[in-house]
């Protein structure tokens, strides 16, 4: 059994645009946020439904694009992309729905399959190799908390394995 196809057109801009297939499916598994009548996707989702093969993808000339073109494309303007869809795509994979985060290192709102009104945490993506000052962890943890999130730091090996680590508020005085 085939898989369904939806059609998509990147702009100059690398946004993608639905242009043909089952909307309110794909909305309804989280993905895209709608814009008037269209629905727009980010970076990440656009590479995870292309991997899955459910996507077909067409720039403004009518030129096909793959998951290595659209990946070469949209890395030439955020070099750090590759990283963060592979912690995007392991979230996905665990079947949860993934939404942008907060900005910053904040990079995603996870829900359960059950809840997707409320995100009940927030990933700091961490891609091994890279630096994280204390402060910046504590600040992160802080912001995610007075929104009565839980804070996750997804550390990626590089072996691309993902690590998740939750973060909770932790009172030393007892001690």
């Amino acid at each position: 059994m085939e898989r369904p196809i939806l059609s998509a057109m990147v702009d100059e801009d690398l946004r993608c645009r639905v242009v043909e297939g089952d909307v309110e499916k794909l909305v309804s598994r989280g993905f895209g946020e709608l814009a008037g009548r269209e629905l727009i996707l980010w970076p990440e989702e656009v590479l995870y439904l292309l991997e899955r093969g459910t996507l077909r993808l067409v720039d403004r000339d009518g030129a096909l694009l793959d998951f290595k073109a659209y990946l070469d494309r949209v890395s030439r303007v955020n070099p750090g992309l590759w990283p963060l869809y592979i912690i995007y795509r392991d979230l996905r994979r665990s079947q949860r729905i993934v939404r942008k985060g907060f900005g910053g290192r904040l990079t995603y709102r996870l829900y359960e399959p059950s809840n997707r009104e409320t995100s009940k945490y927030v990933i700091l993506a961490f891609p091994e190799g890279t630096t994280l000052k204390v402060n910046e962890i504590l600040k992160a943890a802080r912001q995610v908390m007075r929104k009565g999130k839980v804070l996750i730091i997804a550390v990626l090996e590089r072996r691309g394995e993902v690590i998740y680590y939750s973060c909770s508020d932790t009172n030393l005085s007892n001690l």
